[in-house]
């Protein structure tokens, strides 16, 4: 076979660098020292033998890889097609490596073509070997191992905010640590243009369901922490923001309320809500009016609700 041929992308047609291994990982040395070699193409493999066993094959690719300890505060794995297609948008310096599919090789050319100009690793596999790479059921063809996206300081961040911005909106979480609600509320604030959202510090890993769920949302917001909610909220107002804490069953309704423009407003686990000396610390306290058929909204619901009129009143 001429080497031209050799490294060319049945699927896709673009060229590969000599050098490059069909599956996208690099190799200066072509395994010289193998024994009747399998050539590997994207999705198709072109001889009977294989290079290695099995196991050995799937532990060098990744696939039975996890994370180090001492790179879990600086590495991630996402999955999800919207995920993974915001993170390259956005910051395609911060991929890693690739993980896909057949069937998403060609909704994913420009991103293979990256890796290969990069000389980034990426590998073409099964639906059952992502799962296990993503350790995920909800991959949807493909994962990406990224470098995160560093959280901050909320005082680092009011520092680096401009004095006269006349809108601003922030969502302060306490207790939320489920991954898909945290996921949800970062869909519904990238839509309705909050900036950042407040965690304390304990909370603020976002993982990689967060980002799936989140569905690209997670690209658009930083991620601010502190060690103390009140003191976090007194530097807020400080900074010229109102803050409203939010209730299920007290308050006035937000249909009543004028929402001010830079506003921080608070939301409380699903089960405890706000605690109580969180809730004095805000200007005002805020509900959404309903039937009363059910004790409370979903959080990430009830931040659309929230949200939604917050952009409805103030939007440019």
């Amino acid at each position: 076979m001429d080497k031209k041929d050799r490294f060319k992308d049945k699927k896709s047609g673009f060229q590969k660098k000599e050098g490059h291994r069909a599956d996208g990982f690099y190799k200066k040395d072509s395994f010289k020292n193998s024994a009747p070699k399998k050539e590997f193409f994207i999705g198709k493999e072109e001889t009977e033998t294989e290079i290695e066993n099995e196991t050995e094959k799937k532990e060098r690719h990744g696939e039975y890889r996890k994370i180090p300890k001492a790179r879990k505060n600086v590495e991630m794995k996402i999955c999800g097609i919207h995920s993974c297609k915001m993170v390259f948008d956005k910051r395609p310096q911060d991929i890693i490596r690739v993980y896909i599919t057949e069937e998403n090789i060609k909704d994913f050319n420009k991103i293979l073509k990256y890796c290969v100009d990069k000389k980034l690793a990426y590998r073409v596999i099964t639906n059952e070997e992502i799962m296990k790479v993503s350790e995920s059921n909800h991959h949807e063809g493909v994962c990406f191992l990224i470098k995160k996206n560093p959280t901050q300081n909320y005082e680092d961040y009011l520092k680096d905010q401009k004095q006269n911005a006349k809108v601003s909106c922030v969502v302060a979480l306490e207790n939320v640590q489920n991954p898909h609600n945290l996921g949800a509320i970062m869909r519904v604030c990238a839509n309705f243009g909050v900036q950042a959202i407040l965690v304390s510090h304990t909370d603020s890993a976002v993982s990689g369901a967060a980002y799936r769920t989140a569905e690209g949302g997670a690209e658009y917001i930083k991620i601010i922490t502190t060690d103390n909610f009140e003191k976090a909220v007194r530097a807020f107002r400080s900074h010229d923001y109102k803050v409203l804490a939010t209730s299920s069953h007290t308050g006035k309704s937000i249909y009543e309320e004028n929402l001010p423009p830079k506003m921080l407003v608070i939301f409380g686990s699903e089960g405890n809500g706000i605690t109580a000396s969180l809730m004095q610390a805000g200007d005002k306290t805020v509900k959404i009016p309903s039937t009363g058929n059910v004790e409370s909204l979903n959080i990430a619901c009830a931040a659309s609700v929230v949200l939604a009129e917050h952009w409805r009143g103030n939007k440019k």
